[in-house]
């Protein structure tokens, strides 16, 4: 098993300089990688700044449209994941087509570690060819949604059954600062709630969306256009944490970036910064 920086994936970003991106949607950072030091061998090394050494799990890989995508989860020497996330071909993002039907192009479990210990279970990606409401989400794009629970769980999920018995929606505590009450929902996926901030206009560069069923948190959706892939650029997307999750102790990610790897041209896409949350 190589080590996390040979692969190129987020532990890169310890070597990176960050340049903010200030607009009326949510404030994204563009990261500006600087040569991060490869070293060979099973686990990552660090670079001599105190890093801890981290093992990379491999996940499943499917193909999305010309692409692929493959999951991994990244643990330390005490067996606690850092990390998780998707390495993505720029073939994968960039080549939707058009018109298209709505429906959950990629289906992706990540590795069973992940599964264990974070609230991050499986991916469904969306592409939306001519975006969705409200705006600024109308360019074109994808919506990740990292879900928790397992498939035949969020398979489950019926909004007009919700809605027959009255809506359950999550207590203020289950809500971050800066995002609105949970509005839109869609069957199998759940109620959405986004930034404040992303409906006082402005450029979608990225965006995160949490969301709910049952009033707990039931997944965290990077939605970014294929604009933003386009440019071939490291950026991180901020992630609010709300003081609870709702069910079971588990450990929730504060912070996501999306590594632009220009050997192989992949984004690799990774949750880190883990905390407890209820």
């Amino acid at each position: 098993m190589k080590n996390l920086a040979a692969l190129g994936l987020v532990a890169t970003v310890a070597a990176t300089s960050f340049a903010t991106l200030t607009t009326g949607c949510t404030t994204t950072k563009v990261v500006e990688v600087v040569d991060p030091a490869l070293a060979d061998g099973g686990t990552e090394t660090g670079t001599g700044s105190g890093e801890e050494e981290t093992t990379i799990v491999e996940g499943k890989s499917k193909a999305l449209f010309d692409g692929t995508a493959k999951s991994f989860a990244r643990v330390n020497a005490e067996g606690t994941v850092v990390g998780v996330g998707v390495v993505f071909s720029l073939t994968a993002l960039t080549s939707g087509p058009t018109p298209h039907q709505f429906q959950d192009d990629l289906v992706l479990d990540m590795p069973a570690i992940a599964r264990e210990q974070t609230l991050l279970h499986h991916l469904r990606a969306n592409w939306l060819p001519s975006g969705h409401g409200p705006t600024p989400y109308g360019e074109a794009h994808f919506d990740f949604h990292f879900l928790r629970g397992t498939r035949a769980e969020i398979d489950a999920i019926d909004c007009a059954d919700d809605q027959r018995a009255g809506k359950t929606m999550p207590t203020a505590d289950k809500i971050p600062t800066g995002y609105g009450e949970p509005e839109l929902c869609v069957s199998a996926m759940g109620y959405h709630s986004w930034p404040k901030a992303d409906t006082k206009g402005g450029k979608f560069i990225a965006s995160l969306i949490m969301g709910y069923w049952k009033g707990n948190v039931v997944f965290l959706e990077p939605m970014i256009p294929v604009s933003t892939f386009e440019k071939k650029q490291t950026f991180e997307i901020p992630i609010g944490k709300p003081e609870s999750a709702g069910g079971a102790t588990t450990l929730y990610p504060t912070r996501m970036v999306a590594t632009w790897l220009e050997e192989t041209e992949e984004y690799s896409f990774e949750f880190s910064a883990f905390e407890t949350i209820d």
